[in-house]
């Protein structure tokens, strides 16, 4: 059952009585005195909130009240693209509004860079990983997620949000050595599946569409949505914005693994966000899918080969939005990003032939300096194709 409830505004009082009614709906307060909860939100870089890059403080400032209030220890933890160190913590918590969150609430931030590992029975590929510790410790989690486009993932919502469970730089081993989509999927669900969170809710009060998960634009949907069940919640979140599950790698190896069906109509839908039970949906929410290729089956062979690399939408660095930060090197799984320093201006530069189009230089860039951009060769064949 996914739970769909109005919200058009994040001002503190009307968040905190959406969540309450939420909370009552599956009674999530009903034995949590005495437990320590880990709540993990999306901080998945060091943005404000009206960038809807993060999930809102006001969400995490209600989830958090009401648990304190039901007598629960309750610690917020994450861990952003880039270093896992408490110095860039405590920014990314206070620039993104969560530390205020927590004052406000009684919750901890959670400080602790260590990693603890788990067993992970249900998993594909990943049986052991390692997550942060206070996961791994906590009696129970919940996740909050931001809806959100992927450059790499086309959505993220919750499944995706707990990759975030994987400390800093670790996360570029996961995308070097899975660096196929499919398998990466995979790899995402294996770490939702480890760590367990009893409750799922999205932000999507104000979404993000175009070039997410960090450079996109801001979408007014006035929507909280929550679930015990991560997977169905997503299915019913690309629903609304009228994104194909099936062409959502995390959601097509979740059907495939049977965990969801791809079909909203037959998951139980609740709230005064829904009509007769099912939801409803929006116009004008762009997204970029990442399978062209495999939608034109014509990759076989050497000729097929030099097509389709041909073809491979790539990142293209802006050299005059382009700070030299470094963020991007230091985070790239196959290394092929590095400093060009060209008649004293510095600024990124990229190795295609060794690039695994991840796409995590565009997530973690600040300055909205990396693109994504399909060759002309692209856009004429795949139109011609869907003609």
């Amino acid at each position: 059952m996914v739970y769909v409830k109005n919200c058009e505004t994040y001002e503190k009082g009307a968040v905190l009585e959406c969540v309450r009614e939420i909370f009552d709906r599956y009674n999530i307060l009903d034995d949590v005195s005495g437990l320590t909860v880990a709540v993990k939100p999306n901080l998945v870089c060091k943005k404000t909130p009206e960038h809807a890059a993060t999930t809102h403080p006001s969400i995490v400032w209600a989830v958090c009240k009401l648990l304190k209030d039901a007598g629960a220890d309750v610690v917020i933890a994450e861990s952003p693209s880039g270093f896992y160190e408490p110095g860039i913590l405590k920014s990314l918590y206070k620039v993104t509004g969560i530390e205020q969150a927590a004052i406000e609430s009684g919750a901890r931030l959670n400080f602790d860079t260590t990693v603890t590992e788990v067993d992970n029975p249900r998993g594909k590929y990943l049986k052991k990983l390692k997550i942060l510790t206070p996961l791994a410790k906590a009696d129970r989690i919940i996740n909050i997620a931001k809806l959100k486009t992927h450059g790499m993932m086309v959505y993220t919502g919750a499944v995706k949000n707990l990759f975030g469970s994987v400390a800093g730089l670790e996360k570029t081993q996961y995308h070097f050595q899975l660096s196929d989509y499919n398998e990466f999927a995979d790899c995402i669900i294996d770490i939702f599946l480890a760590n367990a969170p009893v409750f799922n809710i999205i932000d999507a009060v104000v979404a993000m569409h175009k070039a997410g998960p960090t450079a996109g634009e801001p979408y007014t949907l006035n929507k909280i949505l929550a679930s015990t069940d991560g997977f169905e919640l997503d299915v019913v979140a690309t629903t609304i914005v009228k994104v194909d599950p099936m062409r959502v790698p995390v959601l097509r190896s979740a059907i495939q693994r049977g965990f969801v069906s791809s079909n909203a109509s037959s998951i139980a839908v609740v709230g005064d966000a829904t009509k007769s039970g099912t939801v409803q949906q929006v116009d004008n929410f762009v997204v970029k899918y990442n399978d062209d290729m495999t939608r034109l089956h014509f990759s076989d062979g050497i000729l097929g080969k030099m097509m389709a690399a041909s073809m491979r939408p790539r990142p293209v660095f802006n050299k005059s939005k382009c700070r030299a930060c470094n963020e991007c090197v230091n985070c790239c799984p196959a290394k092929v990003i590095y400093i060009e320093n060209k008649g004293g201006k510095k600024y990124a530069k990229v190795k295609l032939d060794g690039c695994i189009r991840c796409y995590c230089c565009q997530e973690v860039c600040m300055f909205k300096a990396v693109k994504i951009k399909k060759p002309w060769l692209n856009k004429i064949v795949v139109r011609n194709k869907s003609k």
